[in-house]
């Protein structure tokens, strides 16, 4: 990059705001699950703040991603592309599996900060595990789509997010299942 007008060109700000997005919404699933887990009570409130602050920090970025789409050159999108999954002609499903990661992303987000308090506990709770296929939709379309999956340095990335999330996620379900046996037994 020899000079400002590179780095700021569209096709690196679609680039760079897809990696921040995956990893603000990486970050707000780990911090969720941490968030769980007996062993972290005492700093519940910290990563409840963390988790929610990196979940609207994704969603701003992945606008940013998603509308600086429209003034490519390369590879322009038009505004029904961007926001109808299966419309685009370039790469229709991989489009889509970000689209609508998106779009649970943002039915989650909105439901826990306005809805939260309208809304049984279980309607909440089962709407709020919606991030899981939604983050694994991020991943799909990330590796897909990425131009920087064939680099180290973005196989690296995807890698260790998802060790990440598998570990805390593995983590989660034997503490749950562990208080499960020990509260029947």
């Amino acid at each position: 990059m020899n000079n400002l007008t590179e780095l700021f060109n569209s096709w690196h700000i679609i680039r760079w705001m897809g990696f921040m997005a995956f990893f603000f919404f990486t970050m707000s699933l780990a911090y969720g699950m941490l968030g769980r887990f007996k062993k972290f009570k005492k700093k519940k409130a910290l990563f409840n703040w963390i988790h929610i602050s990196s979940s609207w920090a994704g969603v701003l970025t992945v606008l940013v991603h998603m509308l600086t789409l429209l003034i490519n050159h390369y590879q322009p999108y038009k505004v029904v592309e961007i926001f109808i999954p299966f419309a685009s002609h370039y790469m229709r499903v991989a489009s889509a599996l970000g689209i609508i990661a998106f779009f649970l992303v943002l039915l989650v987000v909105f439901t826990s900060d306005v809805l939260m308090s309208k809304l049984k506990r279980t309607t909440w709770k089962t709407i709020h595990v919606l991030v899981f296929p939604s983050w694994l939709f991020m991943l799909a379309h990330s590796i897909w789509m990425g131009t920087d999956t064939r680099t180290w340095w973005g196989l690296a990335v995807y890698v260790g997010a998802t060790t990440i999330v598998l570990t805390l996620f593995a983590f989660y379900q034997w503490e749950h299942r562990k208080h499960t046996v020990s509260v029947r037994g």
